[in-house]
């Protein structure tokens, strides 16, 4: 008998006693209901490298857990949960590299999933998400839960309130798409907020360290006074940015949040060759 299938987050948070901590942002997701299906999302999982960020007491980690996987790094910021887990790893044999770091510190270079999991914590899940989007080009998809504004940020359309600068590179990296939206009352200890597993499936397509960082210094500028007209802050960043605009089709009128991707893509280009 597989072992693993004794295995439960619920138990596994009872029988350490590890309490949520709020400030590293906790909230566990505990019903194997729900976890099964979001990973049910991420399709055939045998024989992957899964990297799981923030596993805690194990909701998505037991799961995962329950496919045939080559391995499953645990990036763990929370020494408590650090010593559970290699506590379960010699007691069920489990294919876990376990590695105690700050995700927002941690070189993701070393090592080589080709799926990403997490119930990000709230209060890094978008300085984690920025790390990320420079490792994409190397991982068939991720599966991120965020508080449900955020996810409808990073899925917005041009011409909406949520749409900016998140929007514009995740959508720019990846296809993204709504999972599913999870109430308060799923987690423990309850959040005051929903959340949303967000998929991204990576674009095959170039990208560079420094192409990211001039698009997000481009967006911080676009974005940062949204009722301004956008010439204003691409005046400060590419030449000609007048003859530019109206090349792609946009008046000296047009906000920020009216330009596409694609076209945000161009703009970053241009700034880039200069």
């Amino acid at each position: 008998m597989d072992k693993t299938k004794t295995l439960s987050a619920r138990d596994i948070l009872n029988r350490f006693s590890h309490v949520a901590r709020k400030q590293l942002g906790q909230n566990f997701l505990l019903d194997p209901v729900i976890n099964q299906r979001i990973v049910s999302n991420l399709g055939d999982l045998n024989g992957k490298k899964i990297l799981e960020i923030g596993p805690g007491p194990g909701g998505l980690t037991v799961e995962l857990l329950s496919h045939q996987l080559e391995e499953l790094y645990l990036v763990e910021l929370d020494k408590r949960w650090i010593d559970a887990w290699t506590q379960l790893k010699t007691e069920f044999d489990l294919p876990i590299t376990i590695i105690e770091a700050d995700i927002l510190q941690f070189d993701l270079s070393t090592i080589n999933p080709s799926i990403v999991v997490s119930n990000l914590p709230y209060n890094v899940s978008t300085a984690a998400l920025s790390r990320l989007w420079h490792h994409f080009h190397s991982y068939e998809q991720l599966l991120l839960m965020f508080q449900k504004e955020v996810a409808d940020r990073i899925c917005a359309q041009p011409n909406s309130k949520d749409y900016g600068g998140i929007s514009v590179i995740s959508q720019w990296l990846s296809d993204v798409k709504k999972i599913q939206t999870l109430e308060a009352g799923s987690f423990f200890p309850a959040p005051k907020i929903k959340s949303t597993v967000v998929k991204f499936t990576p674009r095959k397509i170039t990208q560079t360290d420094e192409m990211i960082s001039n698009m997000q210094q481009m967006l911080n500028s676009c974005f940062s006074q949204r009722r301004k007209k956008v010439i204003k802050a691409l005046e400060k960043l590419i030449p000609n940015a007048h003859e530019r605009l109206a090349q792609l089709g946009y008046s000296l009128d047009t906000r920020a949040e009216q330009i596409s991707v694609e076209d945000f893509v161009k703009l970053c280009l241009e700034k880039q060759s200069h």
